[in-house]
């Protein structure tokens, strides 16, 4: 169904027309923005709004892991997917314990990990870390 709002048509077009690369990108977007608002809304004592939020950088993360290119059998795939594996954890205890220092754990992650892609998009030599969609 096609939207009329304008800005929902431009990310719907930016989506895709966007290479892979950016695509990793914009899903670091994505978990780095829910989780800042998971923060919000925890430090805001909305716990609906909460769950919303974590739910959806679980989700960002998720697709993290699924973009990952395992069959290659690189040691830094593997990794990569201990790590997100272990963001999502933190995620189900901040939810849990409703601490968010765990979140704050994911943030600072998940921003040094969008730093070193943003490397890796710039020298496309990490063909190994990125399946095929």
């Amino acid at each position: 169904m096609a939207s009329n709002n304008p800005y929902s048509r431009y990310q719907q077009i930016q989506v895709g027309t966007a290479s892979q690369g950016s695509l990793i990108l914009m899903v670091y977007d994505g978990a780095i923005r829910f989780s800042r608002q998971a923060k919000e809304r925890m430090e805001a004592g909305d716990f609906e709004g909460k769950g919303i939020y974590i739910n959806k950088a679980y989700s960002a993360i998720s697709e993290l892991r699924k973009s990952l290119n395992l069959e290659a059998g690189e040691e830094i795939a593997f990794s990569l997917e201990r790590l997100y594996s272990f963001m999502g954890r933190q995620l189900t205890q901040a939810n849990i314990r409703n601490d968010s220092r765990p979140i704050d754990l994911v943030i600072a992650l998940l921003s040094d990990l969008r730093e070193a892609w943003k490397q890796i998009i710039r020298n496309p030599k990490g063909g190994v870390l990125m399946g095929k969609r």
